[in-house]
């Protein structure tokens, strides 16, 4: 099965305040990936830790399900090094065409081009849907599709089932 995360954010206690997170989400996000199987895929849609990056790419480099990964605004790091840290494939975007769709995988949401029929994307966390109206107001275009770790008790989603 193909499963999807976004921000993460390990190790980054601003976190709790900001998007009202439990103080143990590091924990309850690892519980969720343990929970894949081996031959599962998952595509972390960014924004993976702020600070401890090698302690937690290591651990994440453990599992062994294929691990697809989204920079986002956070991960600062080269495509070389998530690439050598347990990630078998980094990039900024990318389409792939699924369950009948044309899905455009981003972490900010992108314009839509006329060539995908669904951009699945983070950054936003649970936002206020007021303020998410307003920063989405420039390229808003009902193609979008946010995933928030908030709404997903901190665990990784089928993808399917989020289509």
């Amino acid at each position: 099965m193909i499963y999807i995360i976004t921000d993460t954010h390990f190790n980054h206690s601003a976190m709790i305040p900001y998007c009202g997170r439990p103080e143990n989400f590091d924990e309850l996000i690892w519980k969720g990936l343990d929970q894949l199987k081996d031959d599962d895929i998952l595509i972390h849609l960014g924004d993976i830790c702020i600070g401890g990056d090698k302690e937690v790419h290591e651990r994440l480099a453990g599992y062994k399900f294929k691990k697809i990964l989204v920079r986002g605004n956070h991960d600062k790091k080269s495509e070389g090094w998530y690439m050598s840290h347990g990630w078998d494939f980094s990039c900024e975007q990318f389409e792939m065409k699924v369950f009948g769709k044309r899905i455009m995988f981003s972490h900010k949401p992108v314009v839509w081009n006329g060539e995908y029929d669904v951009n699945v994307h983070g950054h936003f966390h649970n936002a206020d849907p007021d303020r998410l109206e307003l920063e989405l107001s420039r390229i808003k275009n009902g193609y979008q599709k946010l995933l928030a770790i908030e709404w997903t008790k901190y665990k990784p989603v089928s993808l399917e089932k989020f289509i």
